[in-house]
């Protein structure tokens, strides 16, 4: 008798984790479809034109589950961002720092362009709302996440500076920041058709004397 309710309970348990496990792969295919309906709209309409009806209308899902998902549209931009930081946070811890400094860069440079690639949609985003006059708060409480985020890699990238025998790290920085930027639009707009790669070791051999 014991056995068999023993029995029972397991296949009962095994059940239920099969029907929680559909219930959450069905709530994670919904929230990608509201992020991406999102991510759509803010680009094609602005952030403060986009609604949460519109968005939900979109992703094909009703307005009560996009809230019961999200707050506000605010949660969602949140949302957008924390995860376009942390597939780029998780890029630069994945490169090596056991190797030489012109190395070192030309990896992260070489990586952040294959990511820029895959990450098109959400980089036009980004790059959308910091220029919209209706989204100042907004854009400056994403540059501050950025910022805050990165600080540590920014100190790395000094060290490195400084092995290269850089008189002014900080400034390099601001140097190395700018041609990032310029990575950066060239994606947004050229697309495939701006010579990235070759203009990344032509940056470099400011560092080799090549």
């Amino acid at each position: 008798m014991r056995l068999l309710t023993k029995r029972i309970f397991q296949v009962a348990k095994g059940i239920m984790t099969k029907v929680d496990n559909k219930k959450q792969i069905a709530r994670e295919k919904s929230i990608e479809r509201i992020r991406n309906s999102a991510i759509h709209l803010f680009s094609k309409n602005g952030f403060s034109a986009t609604t949460m009806e519109m968005i939900a209308k979109h992703a094909k899902v009703s307005k009560g589950l996009a809230y019961n998902y999200f707050k506000s549209k605010n949660q969602i931009f949140e949302s957008i961002l924390n995860d376009y930081l942390s597939k780029q946070e998780a890029l630069n811890a994945g490169i090596s720092t056991n190797q030489a400094a012109v190395d070192y860069l030309r990896e992260l440079f070489q990586k952040t362009l294959e990511f820029l690639v895959q990450e098109r949609k959400t980089l036009i985003l980004l790059t959308i709302c910091k220029f919209q006059p209706n989204s100042l708060i907004l854009s400056k409480k994403m540059t501050e996440n950025i910022e805050k985020r990165f600080a540590p890699y920014h100190e790395a990238m000094k060290d490195r500076f400084k092995k290269l025998g850089i008189a002014d790290p900080e400034l390099e920085m601001l140097y190395v920041k700018t041609f990032f930027h310029g990575l950066i639009m060239s994606q947004c707009t050229d697309n495939d058709v701006y010579p990235k790669h070759q203009i990344v070791e032509i940056f470099l051999s400011r560092y080799t004397g090549k």
